[in-house]
This record gives structure tokens, sequence and C-alpha cells, in this order.
């Protein structure tokens, strides 16, 4: 029996892109990576899920060329419009299986690994999980902790992390919850150290917030400045708590799987498409934002905003399994790990091709 041809579709989302090669490999299967890159614009905008390669830069992106696979495995909408039209130029011979729920065309998908925080209808095609398939291997761990050694481990105890993400489509990672987490985490102070790196999505106005309202003794790396020296996994090794921004399922469950006291700092509701617009206007931060949470206040009401994606879900579920609690009250470490349902998906994507 020949081997299947599997292909990889990959982004510049980290996260998304860490759950599916986890499960690709938890597969036995070998597989191709092709890496898509999206026409500016594109990062942010939602576009209809259809077989299509309009939003893609073809040029900077890996060859879409037969011999096409007999399977695609990728994560969210963008990639799902390339996993579809890879579907219609094999005249429907491969097998698409996308991390989510069904949005438009990808209904015709023949699987979805569906995690806790989507809503999803029961299908035959739907095969549900716990959390998200993210995880760090504990050799890379191992070996972080080394490398990072003599710039953690002699911080003063405990060793507080935040691990900052950024503003999703209806919350806001802005100055002003920014400062409000550092005033948490002041009042929170017991003669520990506080450690703080920024992530790709976090707002240039947050992170110059965070500069400015730094407490004394804190020290924070900065993403667009780490180039390849980025201390995220060492901190993951040398921390003893952890802060994690609302908006970062992935970070919150990597902090989960490795045992350690995890608080999740809620975002302020507010729009990001309103706050980006009137920033791009010259409007100050504080009204923009304020502008955006009002805006996305009424689209609640009227529920314009629906989506099949809900981190308060995942957010409770952590709370009552004692994985999180919310930022401001006392962390404590964790009964027991969180299940990994790693091995069960991918025995479910084998046998679309085995």
């Amino acid at each position: 029996m020949s081997h299947p041809r599997i292909w990889l579709l990959t982004g510049a989302k980290h996260g998304d892109n860490a759950q599916a090669e986890r499960l690709i490999e938890a597969t036995g299967l070998a597989f191709e990576r092709r890496s898509i890159v999206l026409k500016p614009g594109f990062d942010l905008a939602k576009p209809r899920v259809e077989a299509s390669l309009h939003h893609v830069d073809r040029e900077k992106s890996d060859p879409l060329t037969p011999a096409w696979p007999d399977l695609v495995l990728t994560v969210g909408r963008r990639l799902a419009m390339v996993a579809l039209w890879i579907k219609e130029q094999s005249q429907g011979r491969t097998k698409i299986a996308l991390i989510g729920t069904p949005k438009g065309d990808s209904e015709k998908a023949d699987l979805f690994i569906v995690p806790y925080q989507y809503r999803a209808a029961d299908a035959p095609n739907i095969f549900r999980i716990g959390l998200p398939l993210v995880g760090i291997d504990p050799k890379r761990v191992a070996a972080e902790a080394e490398r990072w050694r003599d710039t953690f481990a002699q911080l003063p105890r405990p060793l507080t992390v935040l691990l900052c993400g950024g503003s999703i489509g209806s919350h806001a990672f802005d100055p002003q919850t920014a400062r409000a987490v550092l005033a948490t985490l002041e009042r929170m102070k017991d003669g520990g150290s506080l450690q703080i790196t920024t992530s790709r999505r976090t707002p240039p106005e947050t992170v110059a917030a965070i500069e400015k309202a730094l407490p004394a003794g804190a020290q924070l790396y900065r993403w667009d400045r780490l180039g390849g020296d980025n201390p995220y996994v060492g901190l993951l090794a040398h921390g003893d708590r952890f802060v994690v921004t609302g908006d970062s399922i992935s970070m919150a469950v990597e902090v989960a799987r490795l045992g350690k006291p995890l608080a999740i700092a809620p975002l302020r509701q507010a729009n990001r498409t309103v706050s980006q617009g009137l920033r791009r206007l010259g409007l100050s931060d504080d009204l923009a934002y304020w502008t955006a949470a009002r805006a996305q206040n009424l689209l609640s009401r009227l529920g314009a905003d629906a989506t099949s994606r809900d981190f308060t879900l995942l957010h409770d579920h952590m709370y009552e399994k004692g994985w999180a609690v919310p930022l401001g009250q006392p962390l404590v470490t964790p009964p027991a790990l969180p299940a990994d349902d790693t091995a069960l998906a991918a025995a479910r994507l084998r046998a679309l091709v085995i």
C-alpha cells in the first residue's frame, strides 16, 4: 500500500500552527508543510469561506501544484479557503481536516477537530476534544531552562511571569487594561520578581503603556526587539506563577500543561476594528478605545457579533477544573494536569487516509 500524501498548511498565527503540527506529528505519518502568506489586509479581514486563493500572495507562499495530496490539515478560515481550493483542483479526491468549526463552504470538510472554546452542532464529521492541542515539548523546556538559567534562576522568588497577547475582534488589550493588570500585580507583590514578555499581537500603544508603568525591578521583553533570543520557553521553565491575558488560549494552555499556578487577565470589551480605525484618524488611545467599547456593547446587544468561538467557555472550564483562576484571586497549584486529547484526535485523523 502506498503512503498517503499529506499537506500541512501553515500561516502567520504561531498558536494555530503549533496545534496543527502537534496533531499531525502525533499521527506518525509523513507530511509536507506548505507555508501560506496572505495579501496585506487579509490577516484581519474575514472573507467568506469558499474555495479560493484570492487572498493569498502566491509569490511569497509555497507552491500549490500537483500532485495533489490525499489529505490537507489546517486551522482557520483563511487557510480553510486554500484547503477547499486544493480539494476543488483534485476534483474532490483530497480530504480536508480542520481544527475549529464549520464556516461557509468549509462544511465540505471531512473532519473538524473542535476544542472546548468552540460551539458546534453534533455531526458525523465533528470530533470534540477538551483543551486545544497545544503544549511544549518537555525536552525543549529542559533545554531552554538550561540556556536561561543565568538570567532567571537567581531572581527573587516567587518569579511571576506576565505573558501578553493582544486584541481580538470583540476585546481589546489596550493601554488602560495593561495598566490595570500591572496595578493588580503590584498589589499581589510579596517580595518576588516580575518578568513580562509581549507577543507579535500586542498593540504598540499597549507595549508603550507597559514600559511607562513598569514596576520597579520588573523586566520587559519586547517581542519586536527580541529577534532569535526569545525568552518565552525559558520563562515557562523558570517561572513560579503566571498571568496570561485572556485572548491567548495557547499560552494559557501551555502553562496549564506544565502544572504551574495560572491567572487569566480578562480583556476590555471593545471592538478592534472600531478602535483601530479611530486611532488611524488621530483620536487618542483613551477616546478610541472608549468609543470601541460602546460600539462593541451595542453590537453585543444586537447580536451582530455572534461567533462560534467563546473564550469565556474555556476560561470557565479551566477555573472549574482548578487549572487557573481569574486575575486577582490567590493563585493555586493545579490539582492535576489537564488531559491531552492529541492521541485521540490523531487516531481520528489517521482514519481518513489509512
